[in-house]
Formats: C-alpha cells, structure tokens, sequence
C-alpha cells in the first residue's frame, strides 16, 4: 500500500509535483493546475490545522473509511465540499511556485510524523491515526497529479 510514510513513495509524489510547470490541462474535473496544487496545500493542513467540523457518521467511519483507504481507487468527479473546493470557499490559489513549495512541505511533515502522532479528525472519515492520514494523502496526491497528466 503506497504511503507518504514511506520515503521512496513520498520522493516520487514530490518529483511529480515539481514536473507542474502551471500550464498542465486537467485530464478530468474543473480545477485548473494551480487551483489543484491549492487544493493540495489546504489538504495537506486538516491533520494539523483545526477548523474543520466533523461531519463524520457511523457509516463514513465504519464501511467507507476502510474501503477508501484499502480497497478502492480515488474515484473521478467526486463533489467536494465547497470548504475544500478552490473554486468555491477553498483556499485560493497563491504564486504557482511557492504553492508548489508548501505542498511538498505538507508532505515531508505529514510523512514523517511518528506513527502516535494525535492528529485532528478527517472531515468525513472521523478520527484517523498518523499512519491512515499517510494512506490518504498518498491516494488524493497521486489522484490529482494523475489528474493533470503527471
């Protein structure tokens, strides 16, 4: 299972982040490039950064989680909650390359906590361990690089 707690798997997310030169079309969805590696950026603060409500249930916990982090790919086309959505209320995208720089520092971080590390809830999936965060983030990053042809 690739994870950013592994450091081969983590080096080649972040080789193909710094493939994005800001003019890559989306394969799919409506972000652009910049947009994508905002949407990056603020995902990559949820364990840390509180401000997010969590809006978990019985069923996102128990069935979905696992199945999301386990068993099924990322899926396309997917509605994001408009918190998290670059074209709604999401974080707006910064200077390209600087946007770039802070993704790749919320990978380093998250996948080189200690596996006790406390992190804050999932917005959907509730409380999850260090080591489920690096599961998860590995999944979302190399979905939406895939999403822009890297």
């Amino acid at each position: 299972m690739p994870t950013i707690r592994n450091d081969t798997d983590r080096a080649r997310l972040i080789e193909r982040i710094g493939k994005l030169k800001g003019d890559e079309k989306p394969i799919w969805g409506k972000m652009n490039v910049n947009q994508m590696v905002s949407h990056l950026v603020q995902s990559g603060d949820l364990p840390f950064v509180p401000g997010f409500p969590d809006k978990s249930s019985f069923m996102s916990r128990t069935f979905i989680k696992p199945l999301v982090l386990y068993v099924l790919p990322m899926p396309k086309e997917v509605k994001t909650s408009p918190d998290m959505n670059q074209q709604e209320n999401g974080r707006k995208p910064q200077e390209f390359s600087a946007d770039k720089e802070l993704a790749i520092k919320s990978i380093n971080k998250l996948g080189t906590l200690t596996e006790n590390h406390e992190c804050l809830h999932h917005p959907f999936f509730g409380k999850m361990s260090a080591k489920e965060w690096a599961v998860i983030a590995h999944k979302h990053i190399d979905h939406h690089l895939r999403q822009f042809g890297v």
